[in-house]
Formats: C-alpha cells, sequence, structure tokens
C-alpha cells in the first residue's frame, strides 16, 4: 500500500522506560525522547473519507474496533503509567507522530508527573425507584389512607420532593467521602442502560494503586447503607485514566474520521 493509502493509529503514550509487550499483532512503539506512542498501521478509508461518519455510527463495526483499542492500551497499562488517545486519532507520517509528540512535551510530561502512577475506577449510581418509594416513602411520614383525594395528591406530590432532597443529599455527601481519599475527580456522562434501575450519576476516580482496596470497602459500605432504599453503588475498574487525559489538541497533520 503507498503511503496515502496508510496511516498511523495512536492508541496511547507512554513514559520513557523498558521494553513494551503486547498481545495485538501489528502494535509498535514510536520513541520521540520524552514520550513513547503505541500505534499500528492502518488502512486510511477505515476511518477517513465520506463513508467513515456513517460507519462510525454502524455498531457491528465500532464494537470490535473499540474493544482492540481499549485492549491495548490497557495491555500498556499492565507495564507502565499510560495516556490513553482518544479512539481513532490518526497521524499521515511517523515524523507528524514524532512533531506531536515533541510539541505535546510539557502536557504530557505533566501529566505523567502527576497522575501518571494512578489508575481509573468508575462508580455508578443505580436507582430502584419503585424500591425507594415503597421504603422511603413511610419515613418521609406520608399521610394514611382515608384522606380526601386532593390531599392524597399533595401529599404525594410532598413525598416526591423530599424524596427528591434525600437523593440529593446522599449523592453529595457520598461524592465528598469518596473523593476524600481520590487524588481527583470526574463527573462522567450518564447512559441509560434501559431496566429497572436508572443510572443517576457516573463518576470517575482516580487512585493510586496501593488505595484501591480501601475505596472498594467506602463503596461497599455506601451500597450498603443504601441499597435498602434502592440506591446500589456500582464500582468498576481499574481503567487506564480515559476520563483524566489532558485536551493535546488535534495535530495538523491528523485526519479525523467525518
Amino acid at each position: 500500500m503507498s503511503a496515502r493509502e496508510t496511516a498511523y493509529y495512536l492508541y496511547c503514550m507512554a513514559p520513557p522506560g523498558g521494553a513494551l509487550e503486547f498481545a495485538q499483532a501489528g502494535v509498535f512503539v514510536e520513541d520521540a525522547g520524552a514520550a513513547r506512542a503505541v500505534l499500528s498501521e492502518v488502512r486510511r478509508e477505515e476511518f477517513c473519507g465520506e463513508s467513515a461518519e456513517e460507519r462510525l455510527q454502524d455498531l457491528a463495526w465500532l464494537a470490535p474496533r473499540v474493544s482492540w483499542h481499549e485492549a491495548v492500551v490497557e495491555r500498556v497499562m499492565e507495564q507502565s503509567p499510560v495516556l490513553p488517545a482518544p479512539f481513532a486519532t490518526l497521524f499521515e507520517s511517523l515524523e507528524s507522530v514524532r512533531g506531536f509528540l515533541l510539541g505535546s512535551r510539557d502536557p504530557i510530561a505533566g501529566f505523567f508527573r502527576d497522575l501518571g502512577g494512578k489508575r481509573e475506577w468508575s462508580v455508578k449510581g443505580m436507582l430502584d425507584r419503585t424500591v425507594t418509594s415503597e421504603n422511603l416513602t413511610p419515613a418521609l411520614g406520608e399521610q394514611s389512607p382515608g384522606i380526601k383525594y386532593l390531599a392524597a395528591k399533595r401529599s404525594q406530590a410532598a413525598s416526591k420532593e423530599a424524596r427528591s432532597q434525600w437523593l440529593r443529599a446522599v449523592c453529595e455527601q457520598a461524592a465528598g467521602e469518596l473523593r476524600q481519599q481520590a487524588p481527583a475527580f470526574r463527573e462522567r456522562r450518564v447512559w441509560k442502560a434501559g431496566g429497572p434501575s436508572d443510572a443517576i450519576f457516573n463518576w470517575a476516580f482516580l487512585l493510586p494503586a496501593g488505595e484501591e482496596g480501601d475505596f472498594r470497602q467506602r463503596i461497599a459500605r455506601l451500597d450498603e447503607r443504601h441499597g435498602p432504599l434502592g440506591l446500589n453503588f456500582v464500582v468498576t475498574g481499574p481503567w487506564p485514566p480515559y476520563s483524566f487525559a489532558p485536551a493535546l489538541g488535534r495535530p495538523a497533520e491528523t485526519e479525523e474520521p467525518r
């Protein structure tokens, strides 16, 4: 294939150090002194051109490529601090890769200095509104049956508002407790899963490896405390620090899918 038919796909960056090993074929490292890029050579037409946007909406096409991207980044994380790159970050040449690394030297070095040795943990709040209503409403003093219809409706509205206030207070308190242990915190987009429970928050925390056990115990205590009222805390990880990667900008030679 000619140079115009191929591009270099960036998975992540790593600081200088020992050799990195990969289970995935075709993945290699380009060293620019201050940082290393983990790359593979791909067909440009897969990610660029008129049909790229349509392919990016096709889950059958997208899912295996996203999984491959994540698998490469996680393999690097097992061996080194890692700075993940967004999916489908492409360069025209190895020279442009090296130029990008050198041009972004300061923010990359700052990331590895301050956050590179830490890993991301996801904490989601799953609310079963039926369980919350059944178990929390009596504690909020809902009026007994037999009152008039209008009074009942007013009582229901008051109970709903009280439950909302309870939920906000619980979430604020829980986030505050967890942030005491985590050096970095982000609120992420909430994705609706479509089930008996609704996701009401999606938090990301960055933790040093030695503190992860204590963090999971905090989550377990929160879940034990609030689970009977319908609010469960679900923790997953560790993940590469996707939510904390600095915005390095788009290199001039990079072609994004469009």
